[in-house]
């Protein structure tokens, strides 16, 4: 079914990286596609030759950016706020709620660290932060969530897909569990945004960030946090400065509102350049159709899991689609996953181990071939 697929853009003039490398971690640091190399090119051409002086133009761009970022979430522009890194996003959540002492917050174990250290050093602030264990199967159960979850818990802290199993949690699920009981759902979808379609404002999520430098395609160091605007009035401003402000241009007005959307998290100077690269590659993957890229994300990492499977290798991952996204992880008995990631490196064959398993992230302009070669050069 696969290879029916018709792309809209020629991927191997906007990917030159397939000329060199089999490149299968997405899920790590991706490569940035050409249109994104020559927007950043153009930024600085015209910062070199011109200056400030198109400095109207530069936040023109970042316009463009934010209505890009809303289109893929599915909400509106200014209910986006432009981050260094999802760390950053989930800091601004962590330091915005007036917490109570007694209250809680409730995670999963195995968790990627940016969705950890922010919650449990809230531990000062006499906040508890609790983590529901793996099942078996590496995925959560619902109930053993609902089960950790009491009066005293304020928010819910998941990671859409794990980024060591690859197993995708249920959003829908999650979400309406949080609104029975009451609490807040952050959710780090640095692992699925670029991938999965998602519409935040239809799932009642209440926070989500998500650095551009994995399945978005864009370069590290700049991403995306949504704040749902009914939530702003419940926030503090600890996180809020100048570039916040309803009239950011007004130096001397010190006694001025705050904007009353996530932009008031925008807390100085934009790195421009950054936010123009990170829009180039967002809509790239707009122009290409969030739809399409799942159905050939879907069908390459089915192509996987069955040949790995047939050399072999027992597979983490959860087989059904609704279960898992662009991750496949995977491991076999007495394969030493460190090692063959330096060995598949020399042949130019990049993927990555964690949590002691091998895992592989194809993106959508990736083709059967190339899995072929990572089949056939490992043991």
């Amino acid at each position: 079914m696969s290879e029916k697929l018709v792309l809209p853009i020629d991927v191997r003039s906007e990917f030159p990286i397939k000329e060199q490398y089999v490149f299968l971690n997405h899920a790590g640091v991706s490569p940035i596609p050409v249109c994104t190399q020559m927007t950043l090119t153009e930024f600085a051409r015209d910062a070199a030759e011109e200056g400030p002086a198109n400095y109207a133009s530069w936040l023109h761009g970042m316009k463009l950016a934010r209505e890009a970022a809303g289109t893929l979430l599915h909400c509106k522009p200014d209910d986006i706020c432009f981050i260094h890194n999802t760390t950053h996003g989930i800091l601004i959540i962590a330091n915005s709620i007036d917490w109570r002492e007694g209250d809680n917050v409730v995670g999963l174990a195995h968790e990627f660290p940016a969705n950890v250290h922010p919650w449990k050093n809230l531990k000062h602030r006499g906040v508890e932060f609790r983590l529901v264990p793996e099942r078996s199967d590496y995925t959560y159960s619902l109930d053993d969530i609902a089960q950790v979850i009491d009066a005293h818990t304020r928010l819910v802290a998941v990671s859409w897909v794990e980024y060591g199993t690859g197993v995708r949690n249920d959003l829908t699920a999650l979400a309406e569990l949080c609104r029975e009981k009451n609490v807040y759902l952050f959710v780090d979808a640095i692992q699925g945004l670029g991938v999965l379609p998602i519409d935040v404002e239809a799932l009642g999520i209440d926070f989500l960030a998500a650095d551009g430098h994995k399945w978005l395609l864009a370069p590290e160091g700049c991403g995306i946090l949504y704040v749902r605007r009914e939530r702003i009035a419940e926030l503090n401003e600890n996180m809020c400065g100048w570039c916040g402000l309803q009239n950011p241009q007004e130096y001397d007005n010190y006694d001025q509102q705050y904007r009353g959307d996530a932009r008031r998290f925008e807390e100085g100077s934009h790195n421009l350049m950054a936010i123009h690269a990170l829009g180039s590659s967002v809509r790239l993957l707009l122009d290409t159709g969030i739809s399409l890229i799942e159905e050939r994300v879907r069908a390459l990492t089915s192509y996987l899991i069955e040949k790995l499977s047939e050399k072999g290798y027992t597979i983490v991952t959860p087989h059904p689609w609704e279960k898992r996204a662009g991750i496949v992880s995977f491991a076999k008995a007495g394969v030493d996953p460190a090692r063959v990631v330096r060995n598949l490196q020399e042949k130019k064959i990049l993927i990555a181990a964690r949590r002691g398993f091998l895992r592989a992230s194809p993106h959508f302009y990736n083709d059967e071939g190339e899995l072929d070669t990572l089949i056939a050069a490992l043991p």
